[in-house]
């Protein structure tokens, strides 16, 4: 059974995701593809046997965890830069959530005006909701914050809302 340390090396953790919130302890990680041969992989997904086969969006291979790490599944390990960080949440629920095209994404300069376009997006439909959906509430104000922390130019901090917009937007679609 492979320690934690052998599963991820001596990365540094970028982001601590929850895209599935269950509370059962994991007993299995799906392990995610590495960015190179020979390296740990970019993400641990913490699952239970009920969820092994859910969120397909996340493509691994399975371990048996038992006594590595206690998390609850649906809990992530990731350990990509911030732009790939921001690129997963686009590709997993922000754009078909809000359809704004994340494609010209290349550059890190282009991340705050599509956060603040897809948080306008995620406002028209609130207001369209006449504040019927509490979910779309909480996502759109995550949303703006995480916007709002992308113009100030720390796309790192992004992430921290864009993780718990994540939870909510699984709710939404």
């Amino acid at each position: 059974m492979p320690t934690l340390t052998q599963l991820c090396g001596a990365r540094n953790l970028t982001s601590l995701r929850t895209p599935l919130t269950w509370k059962t302890t994991s007993t299995l990680v799906r392990q995610g593809p590495t960015a190179q041969p020979g390296l740990p992989p970019d993400w641990l997904l913490f699952l239970c046997p009920e969820h092994a086969d859910d969120l397909p969006g996340w493509p691994g291979s399975l371990v048996d965890t038992e006594d590595l790490l206690t998390l609850s599944c649906g809990a992530v390990l990731d350990f990509r830069s911030t732009e790939e960080v921001l690129q997963s949440h686009a590709d997993l629920w922000l754009t078909p959530l809000t359809g704004v095209d994340t494609s010209m994404c290349i550059a890190t300069e282009v991340w705050p005006d599509v956060l603040d376009q897809a948080h306008r997006v995620l406002g028209d439909q609130q207001q369209k909701a006449d504040g019927e959906s509490e979910p779309l509430g909480s996502l759109t104000g995550m949303l703006g914050m995480a916007a709002e922390y992308a113009k100030a130019g720390d796309l790192y901090q992004a992430t921290v809302p864009l993780g718990y917009c994540e939870s909510v937007a699984r709710r939404l679609l």
